[in-house]
């Protein structure tokens, strides 16, 4: 394994591991509560397990994301959350039952939360220490998510739920070799000699008002997408659509996110984070509005192409902000600290609602994550405004 190491550039070794983390998220993210379902979990139950992940993340994420920044490594930590990951992964087959699937949900989501801050802040750094183009490393990992999604439609189909389980332990296990492959953090030989990163300089990023501004701006845009993730296939499959045209619709709106990312350094030169989340959140108003309708077939395919603009344009607002307007030796604090805001506090809030309001309303659960986007558009408003002032 490790002459892999000296046969392939840097490039190619983070664009593999993007391509590990969201193959896994391409089965997860449409099928996973298909596979709740068939444990007789109910759709309130899953939304409940699926926002106790979510909260996971809150702790899980900052603590160790803190730690790499401490270490100055960020490679080591996501080898062994990797393989904890697996290990958890495996221990779904003996859970019988809601609280034993809980269980292994809180340790699986502790392993698996801080992997993806920790290998997208490696990756800004090697963007910024060498110049890479970071959409083409990361539309890797999109593409894999269209390739998993569809095979997991087709998979479903086929085998039935059980495959899902198994095809995540599988990939788990493509994650873990990823983690040994990964390039090391560029910052090691700069850190040696440098004072530590301590709680003093993390308070002082988290009471910048711009920074405050930048995680309400991207968290409540990022969490509008929350029943899209948790109820998206099963609201298709009450409409009556196929798994594998399921399957396609997720493929789809990622189809558009590659495009993006694809041509992303165009954009970033010309447009600053907070324009583009103010991107992102103009379309996810409109992205979730009309789907909430129960659009035609033709209208849905045109509204999954928005992905590239309601993720795609947000997630890149991110990256270049944090790349930009945080310290290096922060960075992997500030992707933990977004990723348990966003991804734990926010997503976990609406996920923990997002059950309940499926269950009674149906796809006019769509119409609160419009409301999320406005939110989102307002504070990045507000964002453009300030975020050159402040000095982090």
């Amino acid at each position: 394994m490790w002459p892999l190491m000296t046969i392939f550039s840097n490039p190619v070794r983070l664009a593999f591991c993007s391509i590990a983390i969201f193959a896994t998220t391409g089965i997860y993210l449409p099928f996973w509560p298909v596979w709740l379902a068939a444990q007789g979990i109910t759709p309130a139950g899953i939304g409940m397990l699926v926002a106790m992940g979510y909260f996971i993340r809150i702790l899980a994420v900052p603590a160790f994301s803190y730690v790499a920044d401490r270490i100055g490594d960020r490679r080591a930590p996501f080898i062994w959350l990797s393989l904890v990951q697996f290990v958890a992964m495996s221990a779904f087959w003996l859970a019988d039952g809601f609280w034993a699937i809980a269980l292994v949900t809180v340790i699986e989501t502790a392993a698996w939360s801080p992997l993806i801050p920790l290998k997208e802040s490696l990756t800004m750094g090697w963007v910024t220490a060498k110049g890479y183009d970071y959409g083409r490393i990361r539309l890797w990992g999109s593409l894999s998510f269209i390739v998993l999604s569809v095979a997991g439609g087709m998979t479903l189909s086929s085998f039935g739920s059980d495959a899902i389980l198994i095809s995540l332990m599988g990939l788990s296990l493509v994650l873990i070799l990823s983690g040994f492959l990964l390039p090391p953090d560029p910052r090691k030989g700069a850190r040696e000699g440098q004072a530590k990163v301590s709680m003093q300089s993390v308070r002082a990023l988290v009471s910048t008002p711009s920074f405050l501004l930048f995680l309400l701006a991207a968290s409540a845009t990022m969490s509008s997408h929350a029943v899209y993730y948790a109820f998206g296939t099963l609201n298709w499959q009450a409409l009556g659509y196929s798994n594998s045209f399921i399957g396609g619709l997720w493929a789809l709106g990622v189809v558009a996110e590659i495009a993006l990312f694809a041509w992303s350094s165009r954009f970033v030169r010309h447009l600053s984070p907070p324009i583009l989340i103010i991107i992102g959140s103009l379309a996810a108003i409109a992205r979730w509005s009309l789907t909430a309708i129960d659009p035609h077939w033709g209208l849905l395919i045109l509204l999954q192409c928005l992905h590239a603009l309601t993720f795609g344009a947000t997630h890149l607002g991110v990256m270049h902000y944090i790349a930009r307007a945080v310290p290096t030796e922060l960075s992997a604090t500030a992707q933990g600290l977004y990723a348990a805001v966003g991804g734990g506090i926010f997503m976990g809030l609406v996920m923990l609602t997002a059950g309940a309001t499926y269950e009674a309303i149906g796809a006019y659960a769509y119409l609160p994550m419009a409301g999320l986007g406005t939110v989102g558009l307002t504070a990045a408003f507000f964002l453009r405004r300030r975020w050159r002032i402040d000095q982090i």
